[in-house]
């Protein structure tokens, strides 16, 4: 690891990971043990794929003392479990999905280039517990692995002006829901009437990293439309 001034209220941890589980396990190891035991004056700990961003109020913390909690914390042995940290633990979500008709416009094209049925598309993205690896782009948005490896696609070329919230879509071996309207380059399979990101909620993203996640159809069988 490798700890870099990211402005002059912010650190960034630089991760050596391979993939996306390798990436995610010692990532979240490392953001457990420092969400446990931030001091005051550290305001938000911000895991990622490869990185991990660290935010503080530089008037009632230095970056010499951030560092300095960086490197003990890390560097302390993990005991008991997760509750012992006062850190809810993760949860396994269930997420209906409308598949295709109107709900998901590049279901049947992404099928097409895929040279499967949308229905095998359609299984292939419901027989998988995705891990919510990171939330980033948009607030709430959760980048989730892996895919099948039959339904691995490049982003779109073009991206779309405008993916409706709660859009469910895959793009390399991700898949991930919009939690608002916004342009986006993912091909959207789906659609979910779940508020994925509410501020009135007292934690208004519906997704944290670590969260385990099954879709299930739901609106019957898919029907070309």
């Amino acid at each position: 690891m490798e700890i870099l001034p990211l402005g002059d209220n912010a650190l960034v941890i630089n991760f050596a990971t391979s993939g996306f589980q390798d990436s995610y396990q010692k990532i979240r190891e490392v953001y457990l043990k420092l969400k446990a035991a931030a001091p005051q004056g550290i305001y938000d700990i911000v895991p990622c794929y490869g990185s991990m961003g660290i935010y503080y109020n530089s008037v009632r913390i230095s970056t010499k003392e951030v560092m300095a909690f960086i490197d003990s914390a890390i560097g302390h042995r993990s005991t008991g479990n997760l509750a012992d940290t006062g850190i809810e633990p993760t949860q396994l979500m269930t997420i209906p999905v409308y598949y295709g008709r109107g709900y998901g416009p590049d279901l049947a094209l992404a099928a097409e280039h895929l040279r499967i049925s949308p229905e095998e598309l359609i299984t292939e993205h419901i027989n998988v517990t995705y891990t919510v690896l990171a939330i980033g782009f948009l607030p709430g948005f959760p980048y989730m692995g892996s895919l099948s490896s039959k339904i691995r696609l490049p982003r779109k070329e073009t991206p779309a002006p405008k993916v409706p919230a709660g859009s469910v879509a895959i793009a390399g071996g991700q898949t991930g829901i919009y939690p608002f309207e916004s342009p986006g380059g993912w091909h959207i399979i789906g659609w979910t009437p779940l508020n994925i990101f509410d501020l009135a909620r007292d934690d208004p993203g519906l997704f944290k990293p670590g969260d385990r996640v099954k879709f299930v159809q739901f609106g019957g069988a898919y029907v070309h439309d």
